[in-house]
């Protein structure tokens, strides 16, 4: 009887251990998008930024008040 019980935890928890496994790649799936994410918005940060800067020195040529 002890054998059997010895066997009934084990396979739970070779399943557990899969669920995990499947939870840690999907996590590294999710870590890898955010990081592009977050690279792309660094991105359009950097472009917008530019573009303020071209208005500034366009409004400065110009003598706007800024």
């Amino acid at each position: 009887m002890s054998d059997n019980v010895d066997n009934l935890i084990l396979e739970q928890l070779r399943l557990i251990r899969s669920d995990l496994s499947g939870v840690t790649e999907k996590l590294d799936d999710l870590s890898m998008k955010v990081d592009g994410l977050t690279a792309i918005l660094i991105g359009l940060g950097k472009y917008i930024h530019d573009i303020d800067e071209r208005v500034e020195h366009i409004e400065t040529k110009f003598g706007a008040d800024t």
